[in-house]
């Protein structure tokens, strides 16, 4: 058997359907069998593809977001691929003789040995030692292979052929290892950039279609013995507008921040430069790269976050007093104790618009989702809504509304993700809500290989029913690694993420 499974990172049926009349490679696969494929808690890149990776949820996983609180230390550090200590779809492979090829794929920086080849994908700071075996960066380096391109930083429409190449060049490098491998997995990492910024605009809709075509340049090129999983890691829907988390629990007293001190913010302040103002002019003038390129990353780290509207807490663990009721790193919170956390949760889920409409659905238990984490899981995890729930402190400012910032059709993330599947050996199942820790041990049933019953997830039967529930190992016997990476650290501030 032969798998190739195409991340489409943020794809939601909602954005395609009305669409897939213009996207015929999609539609093929759409017409035989979908499904709509139910993401984590919470829908975010970190941990999400781990959790499509290893068949576990991100309590199991002990990872939430892209970076975590360390009490002790006082600070926030970076979550990478050393933070996961779980075995992955390809361990089990290469085990049982298959070679896979890794690409792009988002939580696989730094890489790691596997048995085939790894290329890292977004959140992999700067573009060195980003694969496995070393010396294929040489190679890929030589053809003009980049992790992301220039359009991820600008979002400026007028750089979506840039867009455009950075998928070509992802799915020619997977057709590099058709030949070698039995699985393949490539994450088109862009869609989700795009859909952030231009959501359901003429300019996502052009981009789709490119991204279709590629596509069935792609499948043209592969050999029929090959099965093709189209997938995503979580959905999308249309964003209201931004409810501030950080500055609401300020305001209610929960977290406290030490802004004392003339500092670069207040001289930004000054002059009325904030820092969406400085951001949509570096755009502008597409100085953005040459920015980043002069200046070292510790000066711009200072200067961002100490700038008006950028107050992050990231950028704050300095400023924050680690002993208050809270700390959030939105969607989740962390609190001191459980008659705080049911405080706050009542509290939320009072909160309401101009509209008067409630702007929290839900506010789970941390305890409740992740019922078995060997780690410290948040409080609290608030559900995404139509708002987009951010962690910046904006002081006074608990909500702005969709046009009243610099992108004007804006969306974020939802649990509804997508599953779709055509080849030899697809069977014609019928889907019983799959979730997105499914897709693990179906692709081993696929391949004849014993599921761990430590595996979370279950096989949907989409490759056919061929192995057992066996007692194997799920962990790879390595120390886990949490740390502060600060190149990692500035990928993540460049996509929107911290």
């Amino acid at each position: 058997m032969k798998v190739c499974v195409i991340g489409l990172d943020g794809a939601t049926w909602d954005l395609l359907d009305p669409w897939l009349d213009d996207l015929p490679t999609i539609k093929s696969f759409a017409d035989e069998r979908r499904t709509e494929l139910d993401s984590c808690i919470p829908p975010l890149s970190m941990p999400a593809w781990k959790v499509y990776s290893t068949g576990m949820n991100p309590g199991d996983l002990g990872v939430f977001t892209f970076v975590e609180p360390d009490f002790e230390d006082q600070q926030f550090k970076t979550v990478t691929n050393e933070s996961f200590t779980t075995r992955e779809l390809w361990d089990y492979l290469g085990e049982h003789g298959h070679q896979s090829a890794i690409i792009n794929m988002p939580t696989t920086y730094p890489p790691r040995d596997i048995d085939g080849w790894m290329i890292s994908g977004p959140f992999s700071g700067k573009q060195e030692d980003y694969t496995r075996p070393a010396t294929l960066e040489r190679t890929l380096n030589r053809n003009e292979y980049t992790i992301l391109p220039e359009y991820y930083l600008s979002r400026d429409p007028d750089d979506i052929d840039g867009a455009v190449a950075s998928v070509e060049k992802k799915l020619q490098t997977a057709l590099g290892f058709t030949e070698k491998t039995d699985f393949i997995h490539t994450t088109l990492y862009l869609t989700d950039t795009v859909q952030h910024t231009e959501w359901d605009s003429p300019v996502a809709k052009a981009f789709w279609e490119e991204v279709d075509g590629k596509l069935a340049w792609f499948l043209d090129q592969l050999d029929e013995e090959w099965n093709v999983v189209l997938m995503s890691d979580h959905g999308f829907g249309y964003t209201k507008g931004r409810f501030y988390l950080n500055t609401w629990l300020e305001e209610q007293g929960y977290i406290h921040i030490n802004d004392s001190g003339f500092d670069l913010g207040d001289l930004f302040g000054v002059v009325g430069l904030d820092y969406d103002r400085a951001l949509a002019l570096m755009q502008k003038l597409r100085l953005s790269g040459f920015v980043l390129d002069v200046l070292p990353e510790s000066f711009l780290r200072k200067v961002a976050r100490q700038m008006p509207g950028n107050r992050k807490l990231e950028g704050l663990q300095d400023k924050i007093d680690w002993e208050a009721d809270a700390v959030a790193l939105a969607p989740l919170i962390y609190t001191r104790n459980k008659q705080i956390a049911d405080e706050i949760r009542s509290k939320l889920l009072e909160v309401t618009d101009r509209d008067g409409e409630r702007v929290i659905e839900e506010v789970y238990y941390g305890e409740n989702i992740y019922p078995d984490a060997d780690v410290r899981v948040p409080d609290l995890v608030i559900k995404h809504t139509d708002y987009g729930i951010s962690d910046i402190v904006k002081p006074g400012v608990l909500f702005e509304y969709d046009g009243n910032w610099r992108h004007h059709k804006t969306a974020h993330h939802r649990r509804n993700g997508i599953l779709t599947a055509r080849g030899p050996d697809v069977e014609d199942v019928s889907f019983d809500s799959p979730r997105l820790y499914d897709i693990a041990p179906t692709i081993l049933d696929g391949f004849g290989i014993d599921i761990p019953t430590g595996m979370r997830g279950e096989s949907t039967g989409l490759l056919g029913n061929n192995a057992q529930r066996r007692d194997v190992r799920v962990d790879r016997n390595v120390e886990r690694v949490v740390e502060h990476d600060a190149h990692v650290e500035q990928k993540l501030k460049d996509l929107g993420y911290l």
